[in-house]
């Protein structure tokens, strides 16, 4: 299988584990802070690829403890960013979530435009600036949502928790991907960056959090909660690093695009108020009539270009 497959089969598995993501945050809520919640979230990535890592990747997962400039500075930004991204799910709807942190493909394009030259001849062409425009004019609709007056400072503090989130997530990805491609392996650097990941969001938790209420949660409940670290977490972050190395950051972010559908279907089967009004549907359309234009871009570029 070449590489190009094996990269394309690792987004599908990002794509898949990141629609989960909001899913299993929403149902966590009740249980634990944010920070918390996502410290022990990140504790079952750990026990997962630790061992993972050890056996078969010892060397390279040594390589990335001895690469603590990379390492601690995804850790710090992946702290934040997941801090943010699980007080706006907290504070929003699993698919409404989902859609509004879509305003970091045109931040990915621009951070990709700076530091990548290869991704460079995607990103000035003028269908991808054109789709990049769709993307954010659509994400601002999907802000919109009919509700009553003592609602909106919940709603302020969501968007601006998630758009936090996605401005992060640019520097996250961009720096991860230059990372992968100089210096580390994508899936023992993640190992790495979840170790300190977990350490830095249970300090929060204590500190800043309600750590009582994690003490009350029963034991099922913790289960799931170390479960969601697996595919949300341990695999889809791995995989995402693995894919975008090989097919480039500003088209891989642009198929994220596809997690809010995905997330939408499943949390309609278990929350009421999982809807979404007229004008956000229309500004998914918008925003996924951005990223097809981004997509035929690359296909027609790839078309052109000599192997």
């Amino acid at each position: 299988m070449s590489q190009k497959n094996r990269a394309g089969i690792a987004l599908s598995l990002a794509i898949l584990g990141w629609s989960f993501s909001p899913i299993f945050i929403r149902y966590l809520q009740d249980a634990y802070d944010p920070f918390t919640q996502a410290g022990i979230r990140y504790s079952g990535a750990v026990l997962f690829l630790v061992p993972y890592c050890l056996l078969f990747y010892r060397d390279a997962f040594k390589k990335a403890f001895l690469k603590p400039i990379p390492t601690f500075i995804l850790s710090i930004t992946n702290v934040v960013m997941q801090s943010a991204w699980t007080i706006g799910i907290y504070y929003s709807t699993a698919s409404l979530g989902q859609i509004l942190v879509k305003i970091q493909i045109p931040i990915v394009a621009f951070f990709s435009f700076l530091v990548f030259a290869e991704e460079r001849s995607l990103i000035k062409n003028p269908r991808f600036i054109i789709g990049s425009v769709l993307g954010i004019f659509g994400s601002a609709l999907l802000i919109y949502k009919p509700s009553a007056i003592d609602e909106f400072p919940y709603l302020y503090r969501a968007v601006l928790a998630l758009f936090l989130s996605a401005f992060l997530w640019g520097i996250y990805c961009v720096y991860g991907k230059y990372t992968v491609e100089r210096e580390l392996h994508p899936i023992p650097m993640f190992g790495v960056i979840s170790i300190y990941t977990t350490i830095g969001l249970l300090l929060l938790g204590y500190f800043l959090g309600s750590p009582e209420k994690a003490i009350h949660a029963s034991v099922s409940i913790h289960l799931i909660a170390l479960f969601s670290g697996l595919l949300p977490i341990a695999v889809a972050h791995s995989s995402f690093h693995y894919a975008q190395w090989h097919l480039g950051s500003a088209f891989c972010n642009t198929l994220l695009t596809l997690n809010p559908l995905i997330t939408h279907f499943f949390a309609l089967l278990l929350w009421k108020n999982e809807h979404l009004s007229l004008i956000q549907w229309i500004g998914t359309s918008i925003l996924l009539l951005g990223c097809v234009l981004v997509l035929m871009t690359q296909s027609n570029i790839k078309t052109q270009s000599p192997e």
